[in-house]
Formats: C-alpha cells, structure tokens, sequence
C-alpha cells in the first residue's frame, strides 16, 4: 500500500473511531488492522495505479471526467478498443479499507471520501435537521457514490424507462436498457442464476447480503397479510418484498472501482488520475466543439486535449455544475456570474428530482424482538466477519429488506418504497451514526436513543419514488472549488401529492404494526420530540404531515439536471445519445441525463446509463453496431 494510501486508511480509522465512540471504535481499529495485514481482503496488490502527471499524455483520443458509478464503467468499455487511448479524471483518492465493511456505510459520509454537499434552507423540508439543511452527500473517491452508498441494487420500474422513451428519447424504453443491466452483471444469488431477467459473468458481481436481523422473517410475514409476494424486484413485478439485492463480492463491498477498473488496470491504453479536480471543459467559441479540459491535481494545473470526445461522468451536482462555469447554461445566470456564454441551455441545472425520505417511524420493541446479546456481541460479531464475512458486520441493517407498495390502489406499479433497520437493544453504533449521516438536531434524536437503551427498536423508512416536486442547482459564483447552490424543493408540488402520498405510507405502516407477525412483539409507535408539530392533535393528518417536513431528508438520490431529451425542447441538454446541444464532441453520462428520477435506487440505473453511453460512442466512433 502506498504512503498515501496508508496515510489516508490512518485517517478513515481515526475519523470513524472518534464517530462511533471508544467502545465500537476499538472494535473497528481491530479489524481494520486486521485487514490490513490480509491481502486477499485488502486487495492491494490489484489496486489502480495513479498516473503521475510526468507520465500524462498531451492528448487522448478520450476524456472522462468522473470515475464514478457512470464514469468508470464508461472507462472500461471505451478502452476495450486497443487503439483508443483513455484518460479517465477523478477529484478523489482511492477507495480504503473501511469502505469494503458494508456495516460501516453511514460513517463513510462526511469524510474526505465525500463533497459533504448541503442544500439550501427551505420552508418545507429538512426542517428538523441541523440548520434545516440536508446533508447531501456525494462521493469524491474512485467509484464515486457507489463508495459511499448502501449498495442497494435496484434497477427500477418497466414503466420508468417506457416513459423515458414516450418523452421523446428513442432507444431508451425498458426492452432497450435491459440487456445493458444484463450485461454488466455477475448475478451470484443461487436461485436467480439462470433468471432470464439477470446475467452472469459481468464486472459487477450482485449478492444476497451475508446477515439478515431476526426481524426479516416476521416483517416478511406481515406484508404477506397485507397482500403483498415475496419476489425479485428486479424481475418482471416489483410491487412487493425481497431480501436486498446488493453490489457486493464475497460479503465486501463491490464498487465501480472494484467492479470496472481494478480488473483492467493493466491497460496500457487507460490512464487514471486521482486527486485531479477538473476546472473547465475548453470549447471552440466557432466551432462549438470541445477540444479539452483544465484540471489541478496538487497545486499544479494541467491542460489535456481530446482527440474525439469529453465525456461528463461527475454526477448530477458536479456535471451541470461544470458545465456551467464552463460556459454552457442558462445565459442571463452565468452572465451574472461574470462568465462568457458559449451556449444558452437554460435546462442546464433544472429540473432536480430526488426521493425524499421520512424517518419519523420509530417504534419500540419487546425484548422477544432480539437475539440475547453480551458485552461480547460485538466482538465476536468482528471475529465472525474476519473468519468467514458473515454476521452482523456482513449486513446493514436499515436496507437488507426493501418493500415496495402502491398507497393508492393494486397497481403493480409501486408509489413508496420502505427501507427497515432492526436496532437491537442499546446499540452502540447505528442510530447514533444514522443520526448524524442523516443531519438531525441532537434533541430531534434524544429521545429515540433513551428508548434504544433500553428496547430493541424498528425504524421503517418511506419515499415517494415519483415525485412531482422539482428542484434546481445554480452557481454560487464562476470558482469551480464553491459549491453550488442546491435547492431540491421537496413537498413543493402545488397539489401537494408528494405530502399526501408520505402520509399515506405512513398510514400503511401503521397497519402493518397491527398484523398477528408484528403484534407479537407489542410494537409502540414513539412521539418523537417535534416542538414545531406539537401544536397538532398527535397522529392527526395535520401532525404527520409537519413531521414529514421536519424528519425527512434525501436518500442520496439526485438526478435530472442534465436532461435528456429531444432538441428542440427548452429544457433538454442532452439529446438521447447523450450529446450535449449545441456542443460537438461533448456527452454527458451518469444520473444527472435522467428526465424522470427511476422507481427505487439510482445507482445500478447509473451504471447502466455509463455502459449504455460507452456502447454509443464507441459505435459512432468505429463507424459499427458495437456488442454490448
């Protein structure tokens, strides 16, 4: 492992020890050494070599910039080519030890590994977090945000690409993409192996997480009384529940990183830089093509030529944002910002969609809810991960089981989705980490952790998975080192059918508690402490509908602010090639071209969306329908 490298694991111990406390932290120091000295679990004999700028081609016939859940499989698929030489440009460092442990995902947030984003305050949502701003968090690190996520996978919903197509981007229905989702996976849970909807033998290997809490089976139980299948949700029905589907190797964590550039590092045709900040994309004011970027990488500036294209991979912050200080936007805002316009596209940075997720369902357990547990728990369950990744560290508790359900009728289209995590009796890790991951104020959680001390304790998760509500991101000044400012306007939608659909979930939720599977374990629904919501009958539609904007905050899923859609439309940047309008030579592909946010998690989508864009460019460029 290189100096830096180490120096960085140093520090993502240190960080997460301070996070999680002394007792839990030593815990994760043990391991953490331990892995260290494990190569087969380090992997660091197989890491990505960071070019050094000396070694830097002038020109590539390739550039692209993010090495995210988009960008590094669009690196992968163009270097196939010998002939084609790739550089791919990443603002962050690599990925660390900890970042395999897929247990320890909140306490990835807020670290070095991540942009630690913050929307704007608004009047209607994140009003019970820390300066009633979202933390919104984006990965800065080889893999980007498939480092820091809870690597959920979940393609979406049939009717979510059809849609994509209807509204004007041909080649983009559910029949067009799903052979790229097939394509890119290496399906390893037994029973799905020869499903005709999955693939084998891909880069991205998709698993069963190795721990399921006790709480699996008996919630499984009661959505059966509410109606709902068990089943795969990535198969021909998604309306009901499954155990998780995660991108995860051998019980590990299996980002893009691992999945699609590690295997290939030993191209000589594929350059990767980290630590490289690009600050502009050039552009021809007459030919309006794209020649090239501007990047920093320690101080020291360097300008790289493209030979055939610039490729946006930074996701749906950081590509609308470089293309904007770029010159390429809305005209009158980048003019106030003091920036020559090279193209009005005033779609550039509109229509921000997320899910929004309400985490004010809290109920308290009995203790026949929970395994009995020692002092000892803990360190046996990093013992149990260390000689064989299974156990409590294998899972993550709050997605190991997913629901999705329709509000509003029998539809097999889905409008929630739910996420659950079992916290056992005075946990010493999760909520706390939750809680501070998410943003919320210490008292809007005081009284959740004195509940835990003493009871075991489900929290069940809702979103919207198509909200109407639609958000922006503008500029906070021409320096690409501000962070832009990001408004996502949740609950906004005039006929609040966003708000309405929240309260809705949560009435089902309710009705799940009073199942015969969950009744057993004497569910109570806790008061949380909302000052603000006090002045409401507790449980009336008035009080649910306060807590939602005041317990709510993203669930990590920006996209759309890089529209994809037909030319002349005024709020399209992309067509469906993903060429940005109006520029040669420039395509943008990762979350942000989404016209409509997908039914579910939004990282496999992006990784479709990257291996779908290679196969384009590469066929323009070599004149061939390239395979998939």
């Amino acid at each position: 492992m290189s100096g830096l490298a180490t120096q960085m694991n140093i520090f993502s111990v240190t960080r997460t020890m301070l996070t999680l406390g002394p007792a839990l932290g030593f815990l994760v120091y043990m391991y953490s050494s331990i892995l260290t000295m494990r190569q087969d679990i380090v992997d660091r004999d197989n890491r990505v070599k960071d070019v050094p700028l000396i070694e830097l081609r002038k020109s590539y016939d390739f550039i692209v910039v993010g090495a995210g859940s988009a960008g590094a499989v669009v690196a992968n698929r163009l270097s196939e080519n010998p002939y084609w030489n790739v550089l791919l440009i990443e603002a962050g460092p690599d990925e660390v030890t900890l970042t395999d442990l897929p247990l320890l995902f909140p306490t990835l947030q807020l670290t070095f590994l991540d942009w630690q984003y913050k929307t704007e305050p608004g009047a209607n949502y994140c009003l019970g977090l820390t300066n009633k701003r979202c933390n919104w968090p984006r990965g800065k690190v080889l893999g980007g945000s498939s480092v820091l996520n809870a690597m959920l996978y979940i393609r979406g919903n049939k009717k979510d690409y059809d849609r994509w197509e209807q509204l004007g981007n041909p080649g983009w229905r559910y029949e067009d993409v799903l052979p790229y989702f097939k394509k890119s996976e290496d399906m390893r849970i037994p029973e799905l192996r020869d499903d005709p909807y999955h693939g084998k033998g891909g880069y991205l290997s998709v698993e069963n997480f190795r721990y399921h809490s006790p709480m699996a089976q008996w919630y499984l139980d009661a959505a059966r009384e509410l109606g709902y299948d068990v089943l795969d949700v990535n198969a021909a029905q998604q309306t009901g529940f499954t155990l998780s589907h995660g991108t995860l190797r051998d019980g590990l964590r299996c980002s893009t990183a691992k999945a699609f550039l590690r295997p290939i590092k030993d191209r000589p045709n594929l350059h990767i830089t980290m630590h490289s900040t690009v600050e502009k994309v050039l552009i021809h004011n007459d030919t309006m093509q794209a020649y090239g970027v501007v990047f920093d990488k320690f101080g020291v500036k360097r300008t790289v030529y493209a030979e055939r294209e610039v490729i946006l991979s930074a996701g749906s912050t950081n590509s609308p944002h470089l293309l904007m200080v770029s010159g390429v936007g809305p005209e009158a805002h980048l003019q106030a910002q003091g920036i020559d316009v090279i193209q009005d596209l005033p779609g550039v940075g509109q229509n921000l969609q997320d899910h929004l997720n309400f985490f004010g369902f809290f109920v308290k357990l009995d203790h026949n809810a929970e395994k009995p547990h020692s002092p000892l728990t803990n360190l046996d369950a990093v013992y149990e991960y260390f000689t064989r990744r299974t156990g409590a560290m294998a899972g993550i508790s709050i997605t190991n089981l997913i629901g999705f359900i329709n509000t509003k009728n029998d539809s097999k289209y889905p409008n929630v989705q739910l996420h659950h995590m079992l916290l056992r009796s005075a946990d010493p890790y999760l909520l706390p980490a939750f809680s501070k991951a998410v943003g919320f104020k210490d008292e809007s959680v005081e009284k959740r952790l004195m509940v835990n001390a003493n009871n075991p304790a489900l929290i069940i998760t809702s979103l919207i998975l198509n909200p109407k509500s639609r958000g922006d991101l503008e500029l906070r000044s021409k320096d690409i080192y501000e962070a832009p400012v990001i408004r996502p306007k949740y609950l906004t939608d005039p006929e609040e059918h966003d708000l309405n659909t929240h309260l809705e979930a949560i009435r089902y939720c309710q009705a799940l508690l009073r199942t015969a599977s969950m009744s057993k374990h004497n569910p109570e629904l806790v008061h949380d402490v909302i000052p603000a919501c006090d002045q409401f009958p507790y449980d009336s539609d008035e009080y649910w509908k306060c807590a939602i904007r005041h317990m709510s905050g993203t669930l990590y899923h920006p996209v759309g602010t890089c529209k994809m859609g037909p030319k002349d439309e005024s709020t399209a940047v992309v067509d469906s090639k993903l060429r940005v309008i109006g520029v040669n030579r420039l395509r943008v592909a990762d979350a942000s071209v989404m016209p409509t946010v997908t039914s579910g998690n939004t990282n496999a989508p992006t990784m479709m969306i990257g291996r779908k864009a290679g196969v384009m460019i590469a066929g323009y460029w070599s004149k061939v329908k390239d395979e998939l």
